[in-house]
């Protein structure tokens, strides 16, 4: 693995061209970031997202262009289904709204995402998802 020139990212605040926050950088590596702080546990953010570097991370458009369309996976592997829309609370990301297979909309907190890449995966069951309606 390549190692990253420059000053590091840990400690930077990663927001989207709105000033909607994600959290902060808690460590790095060559093909994500993790996000450690604020209401995000540890959700790695794939790199393909950032647009610059400055005294912040910031993204390359909102967190709502970017995710939209993403598939959503469970802690299994088990499709759960597209993310739709995205929840803002206080300029910070809250929840994201994913449509399953029988087009029913779920929201899907950050605290239980592990990563947003290629595709969104999450650290819990879909069935979780679902427990409380």
């Amino acid at each position: 693995m390549a190692a990253r020139k420059g000053p590091s990212l840990v400690g930077r605040s990663v927001v989207d061209p709105e000033g909607v926050e994600l959290g902060y950088v808690s460590s790095e590596a060559e093909a994500y970031l993790t996000i450690g702080e604020g209401p995000v546990s540890r959700l790695r953010l794939g790199r393909r997202f950032v647009g610059s570097v400055s005294d912040r991370v910031l993204l390359r458009g909102t967190v709502a262009n970017m995710f939209t369309g993403l598939n959503v996976v469970d802690a299994q592997g088990e499709f759960v289904g597209i993310v739709r829309d995205t929840v803002e609370a206080e300029d910070v990301l809250d929840s994201l709204i994913v449509e399953d297979e029988e087009a029913e909309m779920v929201t899907v907190l950050l605290e239980d995402i592990r990563a947003i890449d290629e595709w969104v995966e999450l650290n819990v069951a879909s069935e979780a998802l679902y427990e409380g309606r």
